[in-house]
């Protein structure tokens, strides 16, 4: 009887593993983006210069109509993402920029959130062993 419900639960586990597994190389493998696709992915990237923490797609303003039109324009010359923002950060700065780039101070902002989590669950772990042992 202990036998068939190990059986079932490897089963069920190796099936969810499988499961997660696709789901995150789903995550990881590249999709070519269209026109309308890398549209859409720089106007939520792109914030807009004379709004507080406005995205351009969530901007009304003039200027964000005119960068959105700025864009549109830059895609159907055929300049890629990367060359797009590099032509919006030299007109309006870094903070244009809605993600920081992953380089020099800024790599700050997306290690500190992980090392704290990590940290927090060491202290969770010993506190806990700790309350086991006492």
């Amino acid at each position: 009887m202990f036998g068939m419900t190990y059986v079932s639960n490897f089963k069920s586990i190796r099936f969810f593993s499988i499961i997660s597994f696709l789901i995150l190389i789903s995550c990881i493998i590249p999709t070519e983006q269209t026109k309308d696709d890398l549209y859409i992915k720089l106007e939520k990237e792109i914030m807009c210069p004379v709004c507080d923490g406005q995205t351009l797609d969530q901007s009304q303003s003039l200027i964000a109509e005119d960068m959105k039109n700025s864009i549109k324009e830059k895609i159907a010359e055929g300049y890629n993402e990367e060359e797009i923002k590099n032509y919006f950060v030299d007109r309006y700065g870094e903070n244009v920029v809605a993600y920081p780039s992953t380089t020099g101070f800024n790599l700050l902002a997306y290690l500190v959130p992980i090392l704290g989590l990590i940290l927090s669950i060491l202290i969770f772990t010993f506190y806990i062993r700790r309350q086991k042992v006492g």
